[in-house]
């Protein structure tokens, strides 16, 4: 008999008796025959194990008798006698259970320990399908079986109770990350520099944040619209063709374009957008940032960069044009001595004059104009800076079809002001009268000028479409411009309000509206400067004159024009009998200086190598006393550092094309410090350097009093 004391395998929940293991866990009981009698099956069970044993009939399982059982029946007074006799099959066991292969182990225990009273501790029959005997199940085997079961269940119970613990840690860990990845993506959401939005296939808005609420003018409880409703109708096939790519593509690329956005309640926008296709959720992210200042910016500093490529250009361009300038001028006035009384070749060479001085003022111009140095205050007359302003803007003019209306006094105006700086003010307010009058079937412009105050009141009145009540407060603020970003940056009235306000004056809207506007400058005027007569200047020309020494005055003239340097020559000694010497460099001016003993150097500014501030130092190191004596000719407007330069030297500067006049006035002056022992006599100085304002005469009064303040 095999021993049931151990099991070699671990019965669970889904167990099924099968042959093996049923092999494993019956006993094999003796069987007998049905007809067998009471007596007989007792007499053989004296001498057999256990305690349940199988009765087939003709071979088949028929039931189950014990031996308590058959011993009880028989014992007793008369027992034997009453029961030895009967066959055993009417004395089997009541409720017998018995199983067969197959049948599954929960199955069996549940029928086997759900029985009462003295049957609970039976045996169960084991038989095959075709009811044939196989053994008895012994039921301290099921007992343990039933423990084992138990056992395994509660060990699964444990791992279960375990796993779920673990579940719901990372359960709640899963949910604490998204608490925070949510409340994160809210924080960054609502709160980013940039906008965003979740869009529709078709374009409209399903949610954004307050950024892009704020560029497209949303209302906080209004109705998202579609986005290409907010986009310039110029850019929406663009836009759509991006969403049906989006629609017809499950892995849509990443998108970017620059859109212009246009509301009806605030100023266009340029934005950048980037899409992206979110695959979980089947929409479009879009990200809109807004990079209209950007662009303005990026737009001033192209400006800022042209301007100062343009700088670097016009101070040679405006050197190599006032060279040219300059021999046509001196020559024409040659030409125009040696003329005599031959009037017509006189006139010629007058106009010829004319239009020098003009394409000279005209260089002038352009250059205080895109290089306006420092505020530098000196007296002037402000009708003269009025007519210079509408001077440059005469083809402006002229191609709006408006002509000036000029109310302005016969005599001049003193102040003490910028000249360049007060230009620029006035050219910036007349630019944008035209452009408010641009779309006006009539354009008419009134300038007018009165005393008023103790000072001068210079009026712009206009016949524009006028200025709107709600931009009065801001049209002085910096990058504050009703006009499109390609038209203006805002900074006109603000630099004006700013260069007026340095000159102690007032600017200001007098009225306004669809009329036209009006605007008002006003600045302090000052007492004008007694002018000396010609007589005066001329009786110090002539004394300076008087005093030269004996003899030939030496003058080096270093330039490398080698037409400009024959004109000086020819000037000089025609004008003053001097004795000139010619250099195209600093080197050979250097080698005349060493060989000749000169009494007066004039040099170009721009030379080939060294330059004349270098030439200057040299001589300055060289021939100390000579440096005295040391005047600069130059075409170059100059910059501000130039200009500084040029003033630390302390040598007058005289700006091309200049009068023959005026550089005999110039040079006389420079000679009398020698002719005077060194006795220094005031010399010219960069901004008072004498220049033919008109040709109708050899010279002015202020150029000649200019040449000797």
């Amino acid at each position: 008999m095999i021993n049931k004391g151990i099991m070699t395998f671990q019965p669970t929940p889904e167990t099924h008796l099968t042959l093996d293991l049923i092999a494993e866990l019956i006993e094999r009981a003796p069987v007998f025959d049905g007809e067998k009698s009471v007596g007989e099956v007792f007499d053989r069970l004296r001498s057999c194990e256990g305690e349940f044993f199988g009765i087939l009939e003709t071979g088949r399982y028929l039931g189950v008798v014990s031996k308590t059982q058959v011993g009880m029946l028989l014992s007793g007074r008369f027992g034997y006698a009453l029961y030895a006799k009967h066959p055993i099959h009417q004395h089997l066991l009541k409720d017998a259970l018995a199983v067969t292969p197959g049948d599954a182990l929960l199955d069996v225990l549940d029928r086997a320990l759900s029985r009462t009273g003295p049957e609970f501790h039976h045996d169960l029959a084991v038989v095959d399908a075709e009811k044939h005997f196989l053994g008895m199940l012994p039921m301290p085997t099921l007992v343990r079986l039933q423990n084992e079961l138990i056992a395994e269940q509660t060990r699964r119970a444990a791992e279960q109770r375990h796993a779920l613990q673990h579940r719901e840690l990372q359960l709640f860990r899963s949910q604490e990350r998204l608490r925070q990845s949510e409340g994160r993506f809210g924080i960054l959401f609502d709160n980013s520099p940039l906008g965003f939005a979740l869009l529709s296939t078709a374009g409209r808005i399903e949610a954004c944040n307050r950024m892009l609420a704020n560029l497209l003018c949303l209302a906080p409880a209004a109705e998202l619209p579609r986005f290409d409703e907010c986009v310039a109708p110029k850019d929406r096939a663009a836009l759509a063709a991006i969403f049906r790519g989006f629609e017809t593509s499950l892995h849509g690329e990443p998108r970017s374009m620059e859109l212009r956005i246009e509301l009806l309640h605030s100023e266009p926008r340029l934005a950048r957008c980037d899409f992206h296709w979110i695959q979980e959720t089947g929409q479009i992210c879009l990200c809109v940032q807004d990079i209209t200042s950007q662009r303005r910016l990026e737009q001033r500093l192209q400006q800022k960069e042209k301007s100062a490529l343009l700088d670097s250009l016009a101070g040679g361009i405006a050197h190599e044009l006032n060279n040219k300038l300059l021999p046509v001028l001196g020559f024409a006035e040659l030409l125009q001595l040696r003329a005599g009384d031959n009037s017509e070749l006189a006139g010629f060479c007058n106009i010829i004059r004319e239009s020098t001085v003009e394409a000279s003022e005209l260089v002038s111009q352009l250059l205080q104009l895109s290089r306006p140095p420092a505020l530098e205050p000196q007296v002037c007359d402000f009708i003269a800076i009025i007519q210079s302003a509408i001077g440059i803007l005469r083809f402006r003019f002229r191609d709006s079809g408006c002509e000036p209306v000029l109310d302005l006094p016969e005599r001049s105006i003193t102040m003490k002001a910028d000249p360049a700086q007060l230009k620029q003010v006035l050219v910036n307010l007349f630019i944008n009268a035209l452009d408010a009058m641009r779309d006006r079937s009539r354009c008419a412009l009134h300038l007018s000028a009165t005393e008023e105050n103790g000072g001068v009141c210079f009026r712009v009145r206009d016949s524009g479409s006028g200025i709107a009540p709600e931009h009065l407060d801001r049209i002085f603020d910096p990058f504050f411009t009703t006009k499109g970003v390609q038209q203006g940056t805002g900074l006109g009235l603000s630099v004006c309000f700013s260069i007026v306000q340095q000159h102690g004056g007032t600017i200001e809207v007098e009225t306004t509206g669809t009329d036209g506007t009006v605007f008002a400058l006003w600045f302090p005027m000052v007492v004008e400067a007694p002018r000396a007569s010609l007589e005066a200047v001329a009786q110090s020309r002539e004394s300076a004159s008087l005093g030269m020494a004996p003899g030939e005055p030496t003058v080096l003239v270093v330039d490398d024009e080698e037409f400009i340097t024959r004109l000086v020559h020819e000037s000089l000694r025609t004008r003053l009998g001097c004795r000139v010497l010619r250099a195209a460099s600093a080197e050979e001016a250097l080698e005349k200086l060493e060989s000749n003993a000169c009494d007066l150097v004039i040099s170009d500014v721009r030379l080939p190598g060294r330059n004349g501030l270098d030439l200057f130092h040299e001589v300055r190191r060289r021939w100390p006393r000579l440096a005295e004596r040391y005047f600069f000719i130059t075409g170059d407007a100059g910059s501000r550092e130039l200009n500084v330069l040029l003033h630390e030297t302390g040598c007058p500067v005289l700006r091309k094309p200049f009068s023959m006049e005026t550089l005999a006035i110039q040079t006389s002056a420079s000679l009398a410090v020698k002719i005077k022992d060194g006795a220094a006599t005031p010399s010219i100085d960069s901004a008072a350097a004498p220049r033919l304002s008109r040709p109708a005469r050899v010279a002015s009064d202020s150029e000649m009093l200019a040449a000797f303040h």
